[in-house]
């Protein structure tokens, strides 16, 4: 019986799933079983996955989403661990064996994250996340629910903590995974390793792109773990509103990108309502009343600064 079951959704994901199994055949620790559960893609992704041979386990299930092929993994998994791997996403070669060693020092601990850089086809992104500062002070289950980033890709689950906690919320199209880990953190020991052993990759089919069906699986997941799940309404009703401005600045700073002001002002105004001292709220309504070629300055000077942060922090 291998010792951690990797699993990995796909959906049309030819075009990136043989590096991401690449990286996992790279990986440092070797006792792993890998199932990849493709979700009606009608490209040619089971093509590439026969390919591998025995090395895989393929299941195939009509497209249902994300959370129903991870929980058809979960289920045929026979690892004592987890680990979730998005097929556009890569691993370092210490990943599972850092993991693995964490869990086998501490055995209360259910689930061990990563950090992670991101990058897209220019290049990196960031090279952090920042995740100990973000995530880890305090109350951890709050923090995800309010922050998010904890990136599936570097989640490791003992695969026991599956029966007490439940499977993915399958209503939720995005926002799944977040709703998985708050359940467990509020349950159980968590852990980070601190250091950046996924390489996340943003591109324009990433799903988390399609920002409505975002947005909606968003405020359904604020629902379910207000009035699903016992206690848990208690630890994150104090930050909902706060949560409920954050999404209204994604909302807003959406339009805002695609120029469409009026829009963007009516999120921003939103998301002020929600959480009077939304600063980047108030920032950002103040913004898209200057005229249009203003507006543009502002957002090319706002990239050079980022471009050059990014390029400092690589070569630094």
């Amino acid at each position: 019986m291998p010792e951690v079951s990797v699993i990995i959704p796909a959906y049309n994901s030819a075009q990136f799933i043989g590096e991401a199994l690449q990286s996992v055949f790279a990986q440092t620790f070797k006792d792993y079983e890998i199932l990849v559960v493709d979700d009606g893609s009608t490209d040619h992704t089971r093509k590439i996955i026969s390919e591998y041979g025995d090395k895989i386990k393929y299941i195939f299930q009509e497209n249902a989403g994300p959370a129903k092929a991870r929980n058809r993994g979960i289920i045929d998994a026979v690892g004592i661990y987890v680990a979730f791997l998005d097929a556009d996403d890569l691993w370092l070669p210490t990943k599972l064996e850092k993991q693995v060693s964490m869990f086998r020092q501490d055995p209360e601990l259910a689930m061990v994250f990563t950090e992670n850089s991101s990058f897209n086809e220019n290049g990196v992104l960031h090279t952090s996340v920042g995740k100990r500062k973000r995530l880890m002070k305090g109350n951890i289950p709050r923090n995800i629910f309010l922050r998010s980033g904890v990136a599936t890709p570097t989640v490791m689950v003992r695969k026991e903590i599956f029966n007490e906690v439940g499977l993915f919320e399958e209503e939720l199209y995005m926002g799944e995974d977040d709703n998985m880990w708050v359940r467990i953190a509020a349950n159980f020991k968590v852990e980070l390793i601190d250091e950046p052993l996924v390489k996340v990759r943003y591109h324009p089919k990433k799903t988390t792109a399609d920002k409505s069906r975002l947005y909606e699986s968003i405020e359904t997941n604020i629902k379910l773990l207000s009035y699903r799940y016992k206690g848990l309404r208690e630890q994150i009703e104090g930050v909902v509103p706060l949560k409920l401005s954050l999404l209204q600045f994604e909302i807003g700073y959406h339009y805002f990108e695609n120029s469409d002001f009026r829009r963007a002002r009516k999120a921003f105004a939103k998301g002020i309502c929600y959480h009077a001292w939304s600063s980047r709220n108030y920032l950002y309504w103040l913004i898209s009343l200057l005229p249009e070629d203003i507006v543009q300055k502002i957002r090319r000077l706002r990239r050079k600064l980022s471009l050059f942060a990014n390029n400092y922090l690589r070569t630094s």
